[in-house]
């Protein structure tokens, strides 16, 4: 890896907390009883292959979309309208339902693509180091640096205002990431190791609370076409006393 750059200024992360991502049925955080080796329990970690963070999150956007290209499709009785602002309308939801359909396929067919992870330390700790292997099958063809963040991450209650008065949400916040820039020398990319060092002095992996504390790889290859943007959850943990 080539210089990293590190930063602990908090900086808001726009993405799901943790708690919005527990299956439905799943008892909260808090009913977990804290183990010595919360790695065991906390998630689901496939060490040998894990998919990528965030998965189930991209499935229900896939589906709404779905159900917005239906109502499109119905709403094209309006073609038979006397009213010529009404076809108009038509029309025009029609264009709106065309690119949404490219870009929802684009989707569909970046989302087979997406590589996976084998982490080669699991799990890691505060003060060592992460080290893992991006798995591409089939192979990339990146057309420029792969850029890799390690970053912690805490879901901070947010109070926002809501109609009849005000509502506390959890928003996460980066409060550490360090980023590296690596070439890739071959024309496709298979394989890609990856390795940081962790610091000591920053919390480990707390997936049992509401306000859970969490660590993300996020990773961006430039390809032709849109960029692969891929993030998964670090098994980063405070050692064990």
């Amino acid at each position: 890896m080539d210089l990293v750059q590190e930063s602990r200024e908090p900086q808001r992360l726009y993405a799901p907390s943790r708690s919005s991502l527990r299956p439905d049925g799943a008892p909260p955080p808090s009913a977990r009883p804290a183990k010595k080796e919360p790695w065991r329990s906390d998630h689901p970690w496939q060490p040998d292959g894990q998919d990528a963070d965030y998965a189930t999150h991209q499935d229900v956007v896939v589906r709404g979309r779905v159900v917005v290209l239906l109502l499109i499709g119905l709403a094209n009785f309006g073609l038979a309208s006397p009213v010529s602002i009404v076809r108009d309308l038509t029309a025009l939801l029609d264009l709106f339902g065309i690119v949404l359909i490219g870009d929802t396929l684009l989707r569909i067919w970046q989302s087979r693509r997406r590589p996976r992870m084998r982490w080669t330390t699991f799990p890691a700790f505060v003060g060592g180091r992460l080290d893992g292997v991006l798995v591409a099958r089939p192979s990339l063809e990146p057309i420029g640096e792969v850029r890799a963040v390690l970053r912690c991450v805490h879901d901070e209650p947010a109070v926002h205002a809501v109609p009849g008065g005000e509502k506390t949400f959890l928003e996460p916040q980066v409060i550490y990431q360090q980023i590296s820039e690596m070439p890739v020398v071959e024309d496709s990319l298979k394989e890609l190791r990856l390795s940081f060092a962790v610091p000591a002095d920053l919390p480990g992996t707390d997936l049992c609370r509401e306000d859970a504390t969490y660590w993300q790889v996020a990773l961006r290859i430039p390809v032709v076409g849109p960029d692969i943007e891929i993030v998964f959850l670090a098994p980063v943990y405070a050692r064990p006393v």
